[in-house]
Protein backbone atom coordinates (compact mmCIF):
# COMPACT_ATOMS: atom_id res chain seq x y z
CA UNK A 1 0.00 0.00 0.00
CA UNK A 2 2.99 2.34 0.54
CA UNK A 3 4.45 1.46 -2.43
CA UNK A 4 1.33 2.19 -4.52
CA UNK A 5 1.08 6.09 -2.61
CA UNK A 6 4.44 6.65 -3.20
CA UNK A 7 3.83 5.96 -6.74
CA UNK A 8 0.78 8.39 -6.54
CA UNK A 9 2.42 11.08 -5.31
CA UNK A 10 5.59 10.58 -7.91
CA UNK A 11 2.65 10.85 -11.03
CA UNK A 12 1.59 14.36 -9.37
CA UNK A 13 4.82 15.57 -9.77
CA UNK A 14 5.19 14.32 -13.43
CA UNK A 15 3.37 14.57 -16.58
CA UNK A 16 0.26 12.77 -16.46
CA UNK A 17 1.01 9.46 -18.33
CA UNK A 18 -2.24 8.55 -19.55
CA UNK A 19 -5.73 10.36 -21.20
CA UNK A 20 -8.96 10.40 -19.26
CA UNK A 21 -10.82 7.24 -20.50
CA UNK A 22 -13.88 9.49 -21.67
CA UNK A 23 -11.73 11.75 -23.84
CA UNK A 24 -9.30 9.01 -24.91
CA UNK A 25 -12.49 7.55 -26.50
CA UNK A 26 -13.51 10.64 -28.56
CA UNK A 27 -9.62 10.67 -30.00
CA UNK A 28 -9.55 7.34 -31.65
CA UNK A 29 -13.21 8.04 -32.92
CA UNK A 30 -11.67 10.96 -34.31
CA UNK A 31 -8.62 9.48 -35.29
CA UNK A 32 -10.16 6.70 -37.52
CA UNK A 33 -13.18 9.03 -38.90
CA UNK A 34 -9.70 10.68 -40.57
CA UNK A 35 -8.49 6.82 -41.77
CA UNK A 36 -11.69 5.81 -43.47
CA UNK A 37 -13.11 8.86 -44.77
CA UNK A 38 -10.54 8.08 -47.63
CA UNK A 39 -11.66 4.38 -48.56
CA UNK A 40 -15.21 5.94 -51.10
CA UNK A 41 -12.73 8.20 -52.11
CA UNK A 42 -9.94 5.70 -54.33
CA UNK A 43 -11.87 5.03 -57.19
CA UNK A 44 -11.62 8.86 -57.91
CA UNK A 45 -8.29 9.24 -56.83
CA UNK A 46 -7.04 5.96 -59.19
CA UNK A 47 -8.84 7.69 -61.77
CA UNK A 48 -7.22 11.04 -61.30
CA UNK A 49 -3.96 9.91 -61.46
CA UNK A 50 -4.72 6.71 -63.73
CA UNK A 51 -3.56 4.18 -61.63
CA UNK A 52 -3.46 0.40 -61.75
CA UNK A 53 -5.11 -1.42 -58.84
CA UNK A 54 -1.71 -1.90 -57.63
CA UNK A 55 -1.11 1.42 -57.25
CA UNK A 56 -4.33 2.14 -56.28
CA UNK A 57 -3.98 -0.05 -53.34
CA UNK A 58 -0.37 1.66 -52.40
CA UNK A 59 -2.36 4.79 -51.50
CA UNK A 60 -3.83 2.81 -48.72
CA UNK A 61 -0.31 0.87 -47.72
CA UNK A 62 1.71 4.07 -47.91
CA UNK A 63 -0.47 5.32 -44.74
CA UNK A 64 0.34 1.91 -42.85
CA UNK A 65 3.71 2.19 -43.98
CA UNK A 66 3.93 5.49 -42.06
CA UNK A 67 1.83 3.47 -38.88
CA UNK A 68 4.60 1.03 -38.97
CA UNK A 69 7.15 4.00 -38.63
CA UNK A 70 5.13 5.82 -35.55
CA UNK A 71 4.89 1.88 -33.87
CA UNK A 72 8.55 1.83 -33.59
CA UNK A 73 9.04 4.99 -30.75
CA UNK A 74 5.44 5.24 -29.81
CA UNK A 75 6.27 2.61 -26.37
CA UNK A 76 9.02 4.48 -25.50
CA UNK A 77 7.00 7.73 -26.29
CA UNK A 78 4.21 6.78 -24.03
CA UNK A 79 6.66 5.49 -21.04
CA UNK A 80 8.57 8.73 -21.21
CA UNK A 81 6.29 11.50 -22.30
CA UNK A 82 2.90 9.85 -21.49
CA UNK A 83 -0.18 9.71 -23.47
CA UNK A 84 -1.15 12.66 -23.86
CA UNK A 85 2.23 14.40 -25.07
CA UNK A 86 2.21 11.04 -27.43
CA UNK A 87 -1.43 11.97 -28.69
CA UNK A 88 -0.43 15.32 -29.46
CA UNK A 89 2.65 14.74 -31.46
CA UNK A 90 0.58 13.17 -33.12
CA UNK A 91 -2.01 15.33 -34.35
CA UNK A 92 0.68 17.72 -35.48
CA UNK A 93 1.86 14.66 -38.00
CA UNK A 94 -1.60 14.38 -39.06
CA UNK A 95 -2.00 17.83 -39.90
CA UNK A 96 1.20 18.08 -41.83
CA UNK A 97 1.08 14.64 -43.61
CA UNK A 98 -3.60 16.05 -44.80
CA UNK A 99 -1.79 19.24 -45.55
CA UNK A 100 0.31 18.05 -48.03
CA UNK A 101 -1.61 15.55 -49.58
CA UNK A 102 -4.76 18.28 -50.05
CA UNK A 103 -2.43 20.13 -52.65
CA UNK A 104 -0.57 16.92 -53.97
CA UNK A 105 0.33 17.62 -57.61
CA UNK A 106 1.07 13.84 -58.21
CA UNK A 107 0.61 10.76 -56.69
CA UNK A 108 4.30 10.30 -55.58
CA UNK A 109 3.84 13.26 -53.49
CA UNK A 110 0.57 11.95 -52.01
CA UNK A 111 2.27 8.67 -51.17
CA UNK A 112 4.87 10.66 -48.78
CA UNK A 113 1.86 12.53 -47.20
CA UNK A 114 0.23 9.37 -46.66
CA UNK A 115 3.22 8.27 -44.40
CA UNK A 116 3.64 11.55 -42.46
CA UNK A 117 -0.73 10.69 -41.87
CA UNK A 118 -0.23 7.29 -40.97
CA UNK A 119 2.78 8.41 -38.65
CA UNK A 120 1.22 10.47 -37.10
CA UNK A 121 -2.09 8.13 -36.66
CA UNK A 122 0.14 5.62 -34.93
CA UNK A 123 0.74 7.49 -32.14
CA UNK A 124 -2.97 8.90 -32.02
CA UNK A 125 -3.74 5.14 -31.56
CA UNK A 126 -0.89 3.95 -29.51
CA UNK A 127 -2.23 6.74 -27.05
CA UNK A 128 -5.60 6.37 -27.00
CA UNK A 129 -5.96 2.29 -26.70
CA UNK A 130 -3.13 2.34 -23.72
CA UNK A 131 -5.35 4.54 -22.07
CA UNK A 132 -8.40 2.73 -22.64
CA UNK A 133 -6.70 -0.38 -21.08
CA UNK A 134 -5.96 1.11 -18.27
CA UNK A 135 -8.90 2.52 -17.31
CA UNK A 136 -10.89 -0.58 -18.36
CA UNK A 137 -8.18 -3.64 -17.82
CA UNK A 138 -11.08 -6.01 -17.60
CA UNK A 139 -10.98 -9.21 -19.79
CA UNK A 140 -12.32 -8.44 -23.64
CA UNK A 141 -13.68 -4.85 -22.22
CA UNK A 142 -10.50 -2.77 -23.51
CA UNK A 143 -10.51 -4.03 -27.38
CA UNK A 144 -14.38 -3.72 -27.49
CA UNK A 145 -14.45 -0.38 -26.17
CA UNK A 146 -11.62 0.50 -28.03
CA UNK A 147 -14.00 -1.49 -31.46
CA UNK A 148 -16.83 0.82 -30.67
CA UNK A 149 -14.95 4.20 -30.55
CA UNK A 150 -13.06 3.31 -33.77
CA UNK A 151 -16.61 1.58 -35.18
CA UNK A 152 -18.14 5.20 -34.42
CA UNK A 153 -14.90 6.50 -36.28
CA UNK A 154 -15.47 4.57 -39.13
CA UNK A 155 -19.20 5.43 -39.75
CA UNK A 156 -18.39 9.24 -40.15
CA UNK A 157 -15.37 8.64 -42.22
CA UNK A 158 -17.04 6.77 -44.98
CA UNK A 159 -20.39 9.37 -44.55
CA UNK A 160 -18.51 12.18 -44.72
CA UNK A 161 -16.05 10.52 -47.48
CA UNK A 162 -18.58 9.65 -49.66
CA UNK A 163 -20.52 12.75 -49.67
CA UNK A 164 -16.97 14.89 -49.95
CA UNK A 165 -15.83 12.92 -52.88
CA UNK A 166 -19.61 12.75 -54.74
CA UNK A 167 -19.78 16.72 -54.30
CA UNK A 168 -16.29 18.45 -53.93
CA UNK A 169 -13.88 15.66 -54.88
CA UNK A 170 -11.28 13.86 -52.98
CA UNK A 171 -9.28 16.50 -52.02
CA UNK A 172 -11.92 17.84 -49.54
CA UNK A 173 -11.30 14.23 -47.60
CA UNK A 174 -7.72 15.93 -46.91
CA UNK A 175 -9.03 18.82 -45.59
CA UNK A 176 -11.41 17.18 -43.10
CA UNK A 177 -8.23 15.05 -41.99
CA UNK A 178 -6.14 18.06 -41.33
CA UNK A 179 -9.32 19.82 -39.61
CA UNK A 180 -9.62 16.75 -37.51
CA UNK A 181 -5.64 17.04 -36.71
CA UNK A 182 -5.77 20.02 -35.43
CA UNK A 183 -8.88 19.13 -32.89
CA UNK A 184 -6.46 16.08 -32.08
CA UNK A 185 -3.82 18.61 -31.10
CA UNK A 186 -5.81 20.18 -28.63
CA UNK A 187 -8.04 17.44 -27.05
CA UNK A 188 -4.88 15.74 -24.82
CA UNK A 189 -4.02 18.59 -22.88
CA UNK A 190 -7.77 19.16 -22.12
CA UNK A 191 -7.61 16.17 -21.20
CA UNK A 192 -5.01 16.21 -18.97
CA UNK A 193 -6.14 18.88 -16.98
CA UNK A 194 -9.46 16.66 -16.32
CA UNK A 195 -7.23 13.89 -15.31
CA UNK A 196 -5.28 15.82 -13.04
CA UNK A 197 -8.37 16.61 -10.61
CA UNK A 198 -9.02 12.42 -10.73
CA UNK A 199 -7.48 10.74 -7.91
CA UNK A 200 -9.12 7.46 -8.95
CA UNK A 201 -7.50 7.29 -12.69
CA UNK A 202 -4.32 8.71 -11.28
CA UNK A 203 -3.96 5.61 -9.11
CA UNK A 204 -5.22 2.99 -11.96
CA UNK A 205 -2.55 4.73 -13.89
CA UNK A 206 0.07 4.08 -11.57
CA UNK A 207 -0.54 0.60 -10.93
CA UNK A 208 -0.41 -0.04 -14.88
CA UNK A 209 3.10 1.55 -15.00
CA UNK A 210 4.20 -0.83 -12.58
CA UNK A 211 3.70 -3.52 -14.59
CA UNK A 212 6.34 -6.51 -14.51
CA UNK A 213 7.66 -6.66 -18.33
CA UNK A 214 6.49 -10.19 -19.78
CA UNK A 215 9.27 -11.78 -22.62
CA UNK A 216 7.88 -11.18 -26.14
CA UNK A 217 8.60 -14.42 -27.17
CA UNK A 218 5.86 -15.42 -24.98
CA UNK A 219 3.12 -14.25 -27.19
CA UNK A 220 4.84 -13.75 -30.15
CA UNK A 221 2.87 -16.61 -32.32
CA UNK A 222 -0.45 -14.66 -31.08
CA UNK A 223 0.97 -11.37 -32.83
CA UNK A 224 1.22 -13.85 -36.11
CA UNK A 225 -2.27 -14.78 -35.64
CA UNK A 226 -3.17 -10.84 -35.69
CA UNK A 227 -1.30 -10.08 -38.58
CA UNK A 228 -3.06 -12.52 -41.39
CA UNK A 229 -6.06 -11.07 -39.70
CA UNK A 230 -5.59 -7.40 -40.40
CA UNK A 231 -4.07 -8.86 -43.82
CA UNK A 232 -7.87 -9.48 -44.90
CA UNK A 233 -8.78 -5.85 -43.98
CA UNK A 234 -7.48 -5.43 -47.98
CA UNK A 235 -11.64 -6.07 -48.54
CA UNK A 236 -11.56 -2.04 -47.90
CA UNK A 237 -9.45 -1.43 -50.49
CA UNK A 238 -10.74 -4.24 -53.68
CA UNK A 239 -14.53 -3.93 -52.59
CA UNK A 240 -14.30 -0.25 -53.77
CA UNK A 241 -12.96 -0.84 -57.01
CA UNK A 242 -14.63 -4.22 -57.45
CA UNK A 243 -18.19 -2.61 -56.90
CA UNK A 244 -16.93 0.16 -59.25
CA UNK A 245 -15.49 -1.81 -62.40
CA UNK A 246 -18.29 -4.66 -61.80
CA UNK A 247 -21.89 -2.90 -60.59
CA UNK A 248 -20.38 0.97 -61.80
CA UNK A 249 -20.83 1.66 -58.15
CA UNK A 250 -20.63 5.66 -57.52
CA UNK A 251 -18.67 6.98 -54.29
CA UNK A 252 -22.02 7.17 -52.59
CA UNK A 253 -22.67 3.71 -53.45
CA UNK A 254 -19.32 2.37 -52.21
CA UNK A 255 -19.22 4.22 -48.92
CA UNK A 256 -22.82 2.70 -48.10
CA UNK A 257 -21.26 -0.83 -48.77
CA UNK A 258 -18.03 0.11 -46.59
CA UNK A 259 -20.49 0.78 -43.53
CA UNK A 260 -22.34 -2.10 -44.20
CA UNK A 261 -19.14 -3.59 -42.62
CA UNK A 262 -18.60 -0.45 -39.98
CA UNK A 263 -22.16 -0.93 -38.80
CA UNK A 264 -22.53 -4.78 -38.17
CA UNK A 265 -18.89 -4.33 -36.79
CA UNK A 266 -20.87 -2.06 -34.01
CA UNK A 267 -23.67 -4.36 -33.50
CA UNK A 268 -21.54 -7.33 -33.16
CA UNK A 269 -19.18 -6.28 -30.45
CA UNK A 270 -21.22 -6.38 -27.52
CA UNK A 271 -21.89 -9.94 -28.10
CA UNK A 272 -18.37 -10.60 -29.20
CA UNK A 273 -17.58 -9.57 -25.83
CA UNK A 274 -19.87 -11.26 -23.82
CA UNK A 275 -19.18 -14.41 -25.54
CA UNK A 276 -15.19 -13.99 -25.17
CA UNK A 277 -16.20 -13.93 -21.31
CA UNK A 278 -18.37 -16.73 -21.36
CA UNK A 279 -16.07 -19.17 -23.58
CA UNK A 280 -13.12 -16.97 -23.87
CA UNK A 281 -11.23 -15.85 -26.47
CA UNK A 282 -9.44 -18.38 -28.61
CA UNK A 283 -13.24 -20.50 -29.28
CA UNK A 284 -14.25 -17.15 -30.00
CA UNK A 285 -11.66 -15.99 -32.60
CA UNK A 286 -12.23 -20.09 -34.38
CA UNK A 287 -15.89 -19.05 -34.86
CA UNK A 288 -15.31 -15.86 -36.05
CA UNK A 289 -12.47 -16.72 -38.74
CA UNK A 290 -14.84 -19.03 -39.80
CA UNK A 291 -17.69 -16.33 -40.69
CA UNK A 292 -15.18 -13.63 -42.30
CA UNK A 293 -13.94 -16.16 -44.51
CA UNK A 294 -17.41 -17.19 -45.82
CA UNK A 295 -18.44 -13.36 -45.86
CA UNK A 296 -15.37 -12.13 -48.01
CA UNK A 297 -15.83 -15.28 -51.02
CA UNK A 298 -19.34 -15.18 -50.75
CA UNK A 299 -18.76 -11.23 -52.09
CA UNK A 300 -18.27 -13.16 -55.49
CA UNK A 301 -21.75 -14.77 -55.48
CA UNK A 302 -23.56 -11.45 -55.01
CA UNK A 303 -26.07 -10.98 -58.77
CA UNK A 304 -25.75 -7.38 -57.88
CA UNK A 305 -24.99 -4.50 -55.86
CA UNK A 306 -27.16 -4.34 -52.80
CA UNK A 307 -26.87 -7.50 -53.17
CA UNK A 308 -23.49 -7.44 -51.60
CA UNK A 309 -24.94 -6.26 -48.32
CA UNK A 310 -25.64 -10.41 -46.96
CA UNK A 311 -21.72 -11.32 -47.85
CA UNK A 312 -20.40 -7.96 -45.96
CA UNK A 313 -22.77 -8.38 -43.07
CA UNK A 314 -20.85 -12.30 -42.38
CA UNK A 315 -17.66 -10.43 -42.84
CA UNK A 316 -17.86 -7.45 -40.58
CA UNK A 317 -19.04 -9.81 -37.91
CA UNK A 318 -16.22 -12.42 -38.29
CA UNK A 319 -14.06 -9.34 -38.54
CA UNK A 320 -14.88 -7.72 -35.10
CA UNK A 321 -15.09 -10.86 -33.76
CA UNK A 322 -11.37 -12.31 -34.91
CA UNK A 323 -9.85 -8.51 -34.17
CA UNK A 324 -11.33 -8.35 -30.78
CA UNK A 325 -10.18 -11.92 -29.67
CA UNK A 326 -6.24 -11.71 -30.92
CA UNK A 327 -6.22 -8.40 -29.31
CA UNK A 328 -7.52 -9.30 -25.84
CA UNK A 329 -5.59 -12.36 -25.63
CA UNK A 330 -2.42 -10.92 -26.88
CA UNK A 331 -2.99 -7.71 -24.28
CA UNK A 332 -3.59 -10.02 -22.01
CA UNK A 333 -0.77 -12.25 -22.35
CA UNK A 334 1.86 -9.04 -22.34
CA UNK A 335 0.32 -7.61 -19.00
CA UNK A 336 -1.52 -4.94 -20.33
CA UNK A 337 2.24 -2.95 -21.23
CA UNK A 338 3.11 -0.27 -23.40
CA UNK A 339 5.16 -2.97 -25.43
CA UNK A 340 1.98 -5.57 -25.65
CA UNK A 341 -0.09 -2.42 -26.80
CA UNK A 342 3.13 -1.33 -29.54
CA UNK A 343 3.52 -5.09 -30.61
CA UNK A 344 -0.07 -5.61 -31.28
CA UNK A 345 -0.61 -2.27 -33.48
CA UNK A 346 2.81 -2.93 -35.14
CA UNK A 347 1.35 -6.55 -36.72
CA UNK A 348 -2.07 -4.92 -37.22
CA UNK A 349 -0.44 -2.19 -38.99
CA UNK A 350 1.98 -4.74 -40.89
CA UNK A 351 -0.94 -6.75 -41.99
CA UNK A 352 -2.69 -3.78 -43.12
CA UNK A 353 0.36 -2.74 -45.54
CA UNK A 354 1.01 -5.84 -46.77
CA UNK A 355 -2.30 -6.48 -47.52
CA UNK A 356 -3.54 -3.98 -49.85
CA UNK A 357 -0.54 -3.98 -51.56
CA UNK A 358 -0.40 -7.96 -52.66
CA UNK A 359 -4.54 -7.66 -52.95
CA UNK A 360 -3.56 -4.92 -56.01
CA UNK A 361 -0.81 -7.20 -56.94
CA UNK A 362 -2.95 -10.25 -57.13
CA UNK A 363 -5.44 -8.28 -58.94
CA UNK A 364 -3.24 -7.10 -61.62
CA UNK A 365 -2.12 -10.48 -62.23
CA UNK A 366 -4.87 -12.35 -61.99
CA UNK A 367 -8.27 -10.87 -60.93
CA UNK A 368 -10.65 -9.60 -58.37
CA UNK A 369 -12.12 -13.08 -57.48
CA UNK A 370 -8.35 -14.21 -56.85
CA UNK A 371 -8.16 -11.61 -54.14
CA UNK A 372 -11.19 -12.68 -52.45
CA UNK A 373 -10.41 -15.91 -52.36
CA UNK A 374 -6.68 -15.35 -51.38
CA UNK A 375 -7.43 -13.75 -48.15
CA UNK A 376 -10.21 -15.88 -46.95
CA UNK A 377 -7.87 -18.95 -46.69
CA UNK A 378 -4.81 -16.02 -44.96
CA UNK A 379 -7.74 -16.17 -42.53
CA UNK A 380 -8.42 -19.82 -41.99
CA UNK A 381 -4.14 -20.34 -41.92
CA UNK A 382 -4.41 -17.70 -38.71
CA UNK A 383 -6.61 -19.81 -36.84
CA UNK A 384 -4.71 -23.31 -37.95
CA UNK A 385 -1.77 -21.65 -37.16
CA UNK A 386 -3.01 -20.03 -33.76
CA UNK A 387 -4.55 -23.69 -32.53
CA UNK A 388 -1.26 -25.64 -33.67
CA UNK A 389 1.58 -23.57 -32.65
CA UNK A 390 3.03 -23.63 -28.90
CA UNK A 391 1.99 -20.76 -27.18
CA UNK A 392 -0.62 -19.82 -29.38
CA UNK A 393 -4.22 -19.25 -28.56
CA UNK A 394 -3.85 -22.25 -26.43
CA UNK A 395 -1.05 -21.93 -24.20
CA UNK A 396 0.80 -25.56 -22.85
CA UNK A 397 2.57 -25.05 -20.00
CA UNK A 398 0.29 -21.75 -18.57
CA UNK A 399 -3.26 -21.08 -18.34
CA UNK A 400 -3.96 -17.84 -20.35
CA UNK A 401 -4.43 -14.07 -17.75
CA UNK A 402 -6.97 -13.10 -16.96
Amino acid sequence: MSRAGSLIKSSRAAPVPFISYGFALVLVTCTVWSVDATSPALPSMQDDFGLSAAAAGLIVSFLFVGRLIGNFPAPRLLDSLGSPRTASMGGVLLVAGASINLFAPTVEVLYVGRVLQGAGISLLVNAGLRSILVARPGRGVAMTQYGIAATVGGVLGLQSGGLLTGHFGWRSIFALSASLGIFLIILPMISTRASRRSTQQTEAAATAANVLPIPLRSYLPLLLVNFLIFGNYSIWVILPLYAQQTFDATPEVTANLLLIITITHLAAAIPVSRAIRRVGAPRVLVVSVVFAGIGAVSVLLAPSLWWLAIPLIFYGAGMVGSVNCAGDIVLQRGGASARAVGSLRQTSDLGLVVGPLLAGVITDAFSYDAAFIFFPAIMICAAVVGIAVPGGLVPRNAPEAV
